[in-house]
């Protein structure tokens, strides 16, 4: 048997370590499924939507509806995995998504479907996904010891990306075969069979909230954490902005797609998975990187960068052009920005608020979908380029205020 040598051998298992702990495996495993459900929902429900109404701005309205109870539920989620069993709410929000995804399938396929319907699945699914968000991120503290965190951080997002390769282009290659009816079945299947890798994690720790604490209470608590810590508060912030001003141009992908580079549900899935597969990269790389220092001027060059290849993207007309564009964004924002931001706050907030402080920046992923009425609104009055260089730039004044302006990020070591 050829042997690897020795420091290729050192640089794999330093990539991967995280892995080498069983629990964390089956929750890597699980969350392939997750974010390959995740790339197809998205543009599979948009498609819809521009089928049935023609209007980016109805598009943009139908997202806003998944945002606004996800921002709340978000929230919420935070305190409830706090006190709960994570793992079970994990399980139990998979199935209720899988349960609205199957029922938008039935009512597509048997032509029953009105627009109404999509509305109210979209409300349900944002208030869903938002109880499961804060627990799937504060979960992985649970899986691994504190010198994996950056790898498992890492290796969570990269999964994630890949999944965000593979979803929206199967999702855009089923939809021009057979239609968007089986496609939401493939959708909900894979919702579902995910639920099977999580029954296989065993022997967590549970975090309990202190007694006699009420929800609000404790909700108060992971503010006064946020509050009091001046890197939790700051990254917070840059993420905050990061998503409503620059990362909802990709929930209204299908309109921009349509009537900017004039190409179908195929191409739009081939474009969105450019996103995951530069996304795919930066996570593996920044896993290989290991335990290092200046975690901070890493985030503040990513956000920089992002900003810069965003704009570049909305004035590109070439598709090709375009997708390569796509790559840098992926590499920036989701494959650098956001794991640096997640290992950050679990790295510099006690293990009692982990839930709790990370579902305030679940409000993040919840806000881009709100940015998306905005976004679909600007471009119908003004032009898409002009929207999404609009939102870059803001983005990049919010970054430059907190992440260079002030000293916080810039003083920061760890």
């Amino acid at each position: 048997m050829v042997q690897l040598p020795t420091s290729r051998r050192s640089q794999r298992s330093q990539t991967f370590g995280a892995l080498r702990q069983s629990n964390f495996r089956w929750f890597w495993i699980n969350g392939a499924t997750q974010a390959m459900a995740q790339g197809m929902q998205f543009l599979v429900l948009g498609w819809m939507v521009l089928e049935m109404t023609g209007s980016s701005f109805q598009l943009g309205l139908v997202i806003f509806a998944f945002g606004l109870p996800n921002v709340f539920f978000a929230l919420l989620g935070g305190v409830i995995a706090d006190r709960a069993d994570r793992l079970k709410l994990l399980i139990s929000t998979r199935l209720g998504v899988s349960a609205l995804i199957f029922a938008l399938a039935i009512l597509r396929i048997t032509d029953l479907l009105e627009i109404w319907h999509v509305y109210a699945a979209v409300a349900l699914l944002g208030a869903i996904q938002g109880l499961n968000m804060p627990a799937r991120q504060a979960i992985v503290a649970d899986l691994v010891d504190r010198s994996d965190m950056m790898n498992a951080v890492a290796l969570h997002s990269m999964v994630n990306q890949a999944g965000q390769i593979i979803g929206p282009a199967a999702a855009g290659g089923i939809i021009e075969l057979v239609g968007i009816g089986p496609t939401l079945l493939v959708n909900g299947g894979l919702y579902l069979s995910g639920i099977v890798f999580l029954l296989l994690i065993r022997g967590l720790p549970h975090q309990a909230a202190a007694k006699g604490a009420t929800m609000l209470a404790d909700l108060r608590a992971g503010l006064r954490c946020v509050r009091s810590t001046p890197i939790l508060y700051t990254v917070i912030g840059m993420t905050l902005a990061f998503a409503f001003f620059a990362l909802s141009f990709r929930q209204v992908m299908p309109a921009f797609t349509k009537e900017v580079l004039e190409i179908g549900a195929g191409g739009t899935g081939l474009l969105l998975l450019a996103v995951g597969l530069g996304s795919l990269i930066g996570s593996l790389t920044l896993a290989s990187l290991g335990i290092f220092k200046f975690k901070a001027k890493l985030l503040i060059a990513s956000v920089l960068l992002q900003s810069v290849v965003l704009t570049l993207f909305a004035w590109s007309t070439s598709t090709w052009v375009s997708w390569i564009i796509l790559l840098f964004v992926g590499a920036t924002s989701f494959g650098f920005f956001v794991p640096l931001v997640i290992t950050l706050i679990q790295l510099n907030v006690p293990p009692e608020l982990r839930g709790r402080v990370l579902s305030i920046l679940g409000v993040a992923p919840a806000i881009h979908y709100l940015g998306a009425l905005p976004l679909a609104l600007a471009a119908d009055a003004i032009s898409w380029p002009v929207a999404i260089t609009g939102g870059a730039m803001l983005s990049l004044l919010v970054a430059v205020w907190l992440g260079v302006w002030r000293p916080v990020l810039r003083r920061l070591e760890e």
